[in-house]
């Protein structure tokens, strides 16, 4: 796995061992931010189910301002840490090692974050989609026409629209789903 485009590309990341975390293919990481390329520059990420970071990372090496990143597997954020280490990119970084609702709740708490990109990648057999959807809008997470990219089975089917999140676009490439929402919410 390689960042694809801009200050770092050619790096090579790591992924954490196991079956557990499924990097994103380099092939649909490059289609989804051929779809972004817009819309990265000076954006403010958020990074769910991160796993090895690479897209987050690939966020930050494309010009994104900042980038947070949570998974609550211990060895994903030892890998994360040592990607963003490896990159140079670690000041533009925070990295929470904690489940993603938990760390939305905290970000609602804390009242100062919001996001103009989010990619939402938990386990394909999760449940947690409908969640998440509804609490970043809900939650004021997002700023007006923030995208959030869910990658799914294309088994699992999302719904149009999550409270402001209106879906925009959805993309297949092999037994992947990538579904594009848009919020609509100023």
């Amino acid at each position: 796995m390689r960042v694809i485009a801009g200050t770092v590309r050619g790096h090579t990341l790591k992924a954490p061992k196991g079956l557990n975390t499924r990097p994103t293919q380099d092939r649909v990481r490059e289609a989804i931010f051929n779809v972004l390329s817009f819309r990265i520059h000076d954006a403010v990420v958020l990074d769910l189910f991160s796993g090895s970071g690479a897209m987050g990372i690939e966020a930050l090496s494309r010009g994104a301002a900042s980038c947070i990143f949570t998974d609550k597997n211990r060895q994903a954020n030892l890998i994360i840490k040592e990607n963003l280490t490896h990159t140079k990119l670690e000041s533009k970084a925070t990295v929470f090692n904690m489940d993603a609702g938990q760390l939305l709740n905290l970000l609602k708490a804390d009242g100062t974050a919001t996001f103009d990109l989010v990619f939402l990648d938990p386990p394909y057999e999760s449940d947690v989609y409908e969640t998440i959807l509804s609490k970043l809008s809900v939650d004021k997470l997002l700023n007006k026409d923030a995208l959030v990219i869910a990658e799914s089975n294309i088994k699992l089917e999302l719904k149009d629209r999550y409270e402001a999140l209106q879906l925009i676009k959805q993309s297949r490439y092999g037994d992947t789903l990538v579904s594009y929402y848009k919020n609509l919410e100023e």
